[in-house]
């Protein structure tokens, strides 16, 4: 009886354990994807490429617009926005030519393309940087940096460098300041800091000329729960403020009207609904979304970017070395009936459609031929194409040749991206 008992237990216990398994995630792809499957399937040209989706793209740009409305100017973050084409046209949507930089050969195209741009380094960078801009300024170009390109200092030792700079090159260096307020990625820690720097600066005069201060507050969008985000918001914006009136205590070098520039994709629809220290916010991701970009204060906001990739092969989802354990495995999780395999891979991005479709962890990763497992519902077949959503924007464009533009359903040009070949940062 006690064995009849255990054994009895024990296919409940199996029965139990059955009853846990995955469940089936696979389907077709939804109508979206399936029309722009077919799409690509007589247009695509059979290598990867990536998808902007303009409607979406409009929409994202008119609910910033709407949101900031006439208070705060918008500065194009250029990382995350890398084609000449994508911020002329996103530039002509907002009425903005301000552009934040990041990458100095970015920066000398963009003073090629964008002749009449504001241009604000949105990093530090190495003075042997900055003088590259100036040797490979064309002599010919109307864009003048003394008037429209601000350098980012974020040390007193960077400050003396690009005094020494602006010596060199006999001409003066517009800068703004980057401030610590609350991401601790560097910056001058201190209003107190920020004023022993001014206070040499004062005794110490150099071409610098001071244009504004710059904070970055990503870290206010994932705060953790024990501070809470209104909180953190009303101390990062604090922290601005006592650095501003740092500032305003050398009125000789701080401008009647300076450049207080700050927020991000993350945080931008604080500043536009509430009271803020800045007078124009820097926006990038927001407009294109990609999925590090899924927080409750973009919400509203629609990826725009699609990654896409033919399959190259469709087949039984076995591994190596199992065996007859295959099916077992398949049983277990459904979602290993099949493998797909695509042109090229290691992407940073996540597959959306079909949906059930995800990386195979079992057999690993591929730039070649990414592996996909999923299950016999996804349908898919060879030359279909599979979509994925890129996690983040920057750094990407550079992989690929164009981006690809659709406006309600069909492809209407292309762009092309910045540095291809060559990472943008």
């Amino acid at each position: 009886m006690k064995r009849r008992s255990l054994l009895g237990f024990g296919a409940i216990g199996l029965l139990g354990a059955w009853a846990l398994r995955p469940s089936d995630q696979g389907q077709p792809h939804a109508s979206y994807f399936a029309a722009l499957n077919q799409l690509l399937r007589r247009e695509g040209g059979g290598i990867p490429l990536l998808v902007i989706d303009l409607d979406r793209l409009d929409q994202n740009a008119d609910l910033l617009a709407q949101r900031l409305g006439e208070k705060l100017p918008v500065r194009l973050v250029t990382k995350s926005l890398a084609s000449t084409g994508l911020l002329n046209y996103l530039a002509n949507r907002l009425g903005t030519q301000r552009f934040m930089v990041f990458h100095q050969p970015q920066l000398n195209q963009l003073a090629q393309d964008f002749p009449q741009a504001d241009l604000l380094l949105g990093k530090p960078l190495p003075a042997a940087a900055a003088l590259a801009f100036y040797q490979q300024l064309p002599v010919a170009s109307t864009f003048i940096p003394a008037r429209q390109l601000t350098w980012l200092i974020d040390s007193p030792q960077r400050l003396a460098e690009y005094a020494e700079l602006a010596r060199a090159l006999k001409q003066p260096l517009q800068i703004a300041l980057e401030i610590d307020i609350g991401l601790a990625r560097g910056g001058f820690a201190s209003p107190e800091q920020l004023g022993q720097t001014l206070q040499w600066l004062s005794d110490n005069p150099t071409p610098l000329r001071i244009r504004g201060l710059m904070g970055y507050d990503a870290h206010v969008a994932h705060t953790p729960f024990w501070v809470g985000q209104a909180q953190a918001f009303a101390e990062s914006n604090a922290r601005y403020l006592a650095f501003l009136d740092s500032a305003r205590s050398f009125p000789t070098l701080w401008p009647q009207q300076p450049l207080l520039n700050g927020g991000g994709s993350l945080s931008y629809r604080l500043h536009a609904a509430g009271r803020t220290p800045l007078n124009e916010l820097a926006v990038g991701s927001a407009l294109l979304k990609p999925s590090d970009f899924d927080t409750p204060l973009l919400a509203e906001h629609r990826p725009a970017l699609w990654l896409a990739s033919p399959v190259l092969k469709a087949q039984s989802g076995d591994l190596p070395f199992l065996g007859s354990s295959q099916t077992l495995l398949q049983g277990w999780n459904p979602n290993r009936q099949r493998a797909f395999y695509l042109y090229g891979g290691q992407w940073p991005a996540v597959p959306v459609s079909p949906a059930g479709l995800d990386y195979d962890p079992l057999y690993g990763r591929s730039a070649n031929q990414e592996r996909l497992i999923g299950s016999n519902h996804t349908a898919l077949q060879v030359d279909d194409w599979v979509f994925l959503r890129p996690q983040r924007s920057e750094g990407l464009f550079a992989e690929f040749s164009e981006l690809r533009l659709l406006r309600r359903g069909r492809f209407v040009g292309s762009w092309v991206p910045h540095g291809r070949g060559s990472a943008t940062y």
